[in-house]
């Protein structure tokens, strides 16, 4: 099925919709009408209407005409309130000279969201208008009362932007291929609380209306109330516009990840094009540190950040002398074995050009020849003064060393890359990270065949405003966080 012969058929489902709501909002019990609200409800309604908001990033328009709407549905009821809505909509899409399906389904969506609004109300219980926004009323009802008319009309609101968000989500999804909820959580989940907080504004209308219905002059003050809405709109299109620009801020940060990946990759390429042996030994020692990182629990902007660093733990490696050594067959004089100790220090020096990774992840690179009894190098840090990032990086590069062919010997089985591990606990390697490691039906697997470890450089990831809130709900990922932002003080 085309994408718009898709669309066609849920246009028309739509207005079916519309029409079957209509019906039944005709059923309820009757409304005392007031051509004089309907009329005043529809023109500011259709003010509103042409002075909605757009959001780029699906296309879906926003205003706070929906205040008027739950206004004018709290006075005449669920029918005239849906019918306005809908005639409100009708002219302004005429005036903007939408095309027949645009304007079918915009009229329909608001028949239907208001229509089935004021349904729920009515089943809630709600009045036309709430006993307590009336004068010489509103004193003598109880508080109680006033709580479920409250109560009553927050359960219609939200009905009203469910509805309305589910339709203009699906039609938005359909017409470009998107997924629906993707959709819907990109144009709503942002604005809902707002939203919510703004339909309150309804209540103040009604309040207002019921009390400027006395004669020609009181019913023009209720012109008046449109100043504040307005500007109130205002506020409503700074929240689209600023959340727009936070859309391409992230597009852009994201494009920038990519490429500085795309160097990075390039640079390990070239240092392990030195030695045939090592080829691949930075990524797969990346896949193995994203496996020992995930295992332990920890979040996926941690596990990003390890990942970094395991993929640039030898990037050091690229400076001129260390070329006639990484292709040495025979074993390291101890001359040569000062300078290899140096690109440690060498590779956090080079990552540390990138302002991304200062920090936490030049940490890690750094120390990850550190020992947990300290007798590492090229600082003897010893423990949990280590980062966690070194100390995964750490188990994860050893492994890979035992299980690559090598000139002087074969690649070595599970069994004794595990021992090998388990002899090294709490001298050279974390003991807990090793249990965790030899444990992990993932590194076993890993272990046990090298060639199904990943190659790949790290997606980019947008850091999630919550992450702090989860490292304090979690005692594992305390320390963590805590050296992380230790460091990037620190740098």
């Amino acid at each position: 099925m085309t994408i718009d012969r898709a669309v066609r058929i849920y246009v028309s489902g739509v207005a079916i919709a519309a029409v079957a709501v209509l019906v039944v909002t005709r059923a309820l019990p009757a409304v005392s009408v007031d051509a004089w609200g309907i009329g005043i409800f529809l023109l500011v309604g259709c003010l509103l209407e042409l002075s909605r908001t757009t959001s780029k990033s699906g296309g879906v328009t926003g205003s706070l005409v929906f205040v008027f709407h739950l206004a004018v549905g709290l006075v005449l009821g669920a029918f005239w309130g849906a019918v306005t809505a809908a005639i409100a909509k009708l002219i302004s899409q005429l005036y903007e000279r939408n095309d027949g399906l645009k304007l079918a389904f915009n009229v329909s969506e608001r028949a239907v969201s208001v229509g089935l609004t004021f349904i729920v109300y009515y089943f809630l219980r709600g009045q036309h208008p709430p006993p307590f926004l009336l004068p010489n009323v509103g004193t003598q009802i109880t508080l109680g009362a006033a709580a479920l008319q409250i109560g009553a009309f927050l359960g219609a609101a939200l009905t009203y932007f469910s509805i309305n968000s589910a339709l203009v989500s699906t039609v938005v999804a359909l017409a470009t291929g998107r997924p629906v909820f993707k959709t819907w959580r990109s144009n709503t989940v942002w604005v809902l609380g707002y939203d919510l907080s703004a339909s309150l504004i309804a209540l103040g209308v009604v309040w207002f209306y019921v009390r400027t219905t006395g004669g020609p002059v009181s019913r023009l003050a209720f012109l008046a109330l449109c100043v504040p809405i307005i500007g109130a709109r205002h506020v409503y299109n700074k929240l689209s516009t600023l959340k727009d620009l936070f859309a391409e801020l992230d597009s852009a940060y994201e494009q920038l990840e990519l490429n500085v990946r795309e160097q990075l990759q390039m640079m390990v390429k070239a240092i392990e094009a030195r030695d045939p042996y090592t080829s691949g030994h930075s990524r797969r020692v990346c896949g193995l540190s994203r496996a020992i990182a995930t295992d332990l629990g920890l979040t996926p902007e941690q596990v990003e950040e390890i990942e970094n660093a395991a993929l640039l733990h030898d990037v050091g490696k690229i400076h001129a002398e260390f070329a006639p050594l990484l292709q040495k067959e025979g074993k390291l004089t101890e001359e040569e074995w000062a300078v290899m100790k140096t690109h440690s220090t060498k590779s956090a020096e080079l990552v540390s050009l990138f302002s991304r990774f200062q920090g936490y992840v030049v940490s890690c690179v750094r120390h990850h020849h550190e020992r947990w009894d300290g007798r590492g190098y090229p600082d003897g840090v010893a423990g949990e003064a280590i980062p966690l990032g070194a100390r995964i990086i750490t188990i994860a590069d050893t492994i890979d060393a035992m299980t690559t062919n090598r000139p002087y010997r074969g690649a070595l089985p599970l069994e004794v890359v595990l021992s090998e591990l388990n002899r090294g606990k709490n001298t050279q390697f974390d003991e807990t990270l090793v249990d965790l490691t030899i444990n992990s039906v993932t590194v076993r697997r890993l272990i046990s065949d090298p060639t199904l470890i990943p190659e790949y450089i790290p997606s980019p990831k947008i850091r999630d405003r919550m992450t702090e809130a989860r490292e304090r709900a979690n005692p594992k990922l305390q320390k963590f966080g805590a050296f992380r932002r230790a460091a990037n003080d620190q740098a």
